[in-house]
């Protein structure tokens, strides 16, 4: 996964500043096939925060609009228009979150969740402060990218174990059909001799041992298949 700043600063006013405004990336955190991106937003000195906008690549838009499921500020859920507000804001195309800091703030988390998993990347952040002018700086902290996290390889492995599984039990149902058919074909046939339905049965018999053994080597796979750790999810990020 694509290294990307963990933290950013930015110095209010530029000039003669008297407050520094400080967004770290918290990390993610993944449940159910959704991604949640996690901030946490500090003030020292004055003014206070008005807003701050984390960016999105203009490439992916839908993560905007189809996949953003939820925005919280401290755990309280946001609504959009007074919350927050998707789009272009200050210069970064991305979310602008509405709510922000009084001067001497303690710590504020703010988070986004995305359906779906999505590779880390370096995107653009601005903030704005009382009267102060927004200020922007690019590539400046970790968010998601257009990219989805690939499969893992252990949800990988097991399905295709299982399908391998599904596979052989396919191919035993044929062969069990087929000894059926032929004690049938046998049962047809004319002035057959006992002799012959005993080697058949036998032949029949020595058949159905082998697949009860198969059956059970099966078994076992899928017990093991069973202790595989593999999410839910089918993507599963390497965080």
């Amino acid at each position: 996964m694509t290294d990307c700043p963990q933290s950013v600063s930015f110095l209010v006013p530029e000039i003669n500043p008297t407050a520094n405004y400080t967004i770290t990336f918290q990390g993610i955190t993944v449940e159910e096939c959704n991604s949640s991106w996690c901030y946490s937003v500090s003030v020292v000195g004055n003014p206070g925060l008005s807003h701050w906008v984390l960016g999105v690549f203009e490439l992916c838009p839908e993560l905007l609009t189809e996949k953003l499921l939820s925005v919280t500020r401290n755990g309280v859920e946001l609504e959009e228009g007074t919350g927050y507000e998707p789009g272009t804001s200050d210069g970064v195309f991305g979310i602008k979150f509405e709510v922000g800091l009084e001067a001497e703030e303690s710590l504020v988390t703010y988070c986004i969740t995305l359906e779906g998993v999505y590779e880390k990347t370096s995107v653009d952040v601005a903030v704005k402060g009382g009267r102060t002018p927004a200020q922007k700086k690019e590539d400046a902290l970790c968010g998601p990218s257009c990219e989805v996290v690939e499969m893992c390889s252990t949800c990988q492995a097991a399905t295709d174990l299982l399908e391998s599984i599904a596979l052989q039990e396919a191919g035993l149902a044929h062969i069990i059909n087929a000894e059926g058919e032929k004690i049938q074909a046998a049962l047809s046939i004319e002035n057959v001799s006992i002799a012959d339905l005993v080697a058949i049965n036998q032949s029949v018999a020595d058949i159905l041992t082998k697949i009860t053994k198969l059956e059970m080597m099966l078994e076992f796979k899928l017990e093991e298949i069973n202790r595989l750790d593999c999410p839910d999810c089918p993507n599963c990020p390497s965080i």
